[in-house]
């Protein structure tokens, strides 16, 4: 069962709210860090998040380089960092073949739902 706005799920939107002259290592990293994981458990996770052939090619560029297909990529990769048990996904209008490969890796660690696409009022409106 979905419950959105659990700590345990994370969301995805091609709304994405990445730090733009960040990396997306560094996006992963602060986010990782506000949620208090240690620096092993970042340290681990990071390594393992670099080896995802999906995500590896654009790790360490900053994110004002990065196309809309590779920004989705990193809203993905930042929201999956953290390990929750559920990940919403709201996708881009026209997801590509990268976007789709990198959902069925994810659906083998996350239970990953696709949400239609809503605007952030709709979402809210639906959460209250």
């Amino acid at each position: 069962m979905f419950a959105f706005g659990s700590a345990d799920t994370a969301f995805v939107s091609p709304r994405h709210a990445l730090y733009p002259h960040m990396t997306v290592f560094k996006n992963v990293l602060g986010d990782l860090m506000l949620r208090g994981y240690t620096n092993d458990e970042i340290k681990a996770r990071t390594e393992e998040m670099e080896s995802w052939p999906w995500l590896s090619p654009i790790f360490y560029k900053a994110c004002r380089e990065l196309s809309e297909e590779e920004l989705y990529l990193a809203a993905l990769a930042r929201a999956a960092a953290s390990k929750a048990s559920a990940l919403l996904c709201e996708l881009p209008d026209d997801p590509s073949e990268k976007i789709t490969d990198a959902i069925e890796h994810l659906k083998t660690q996350f239970t990953v739902t696709i949400a239609p696409p809503k605007t952030g009022t709709a979402w809210s409106k639906q959460i209250l």
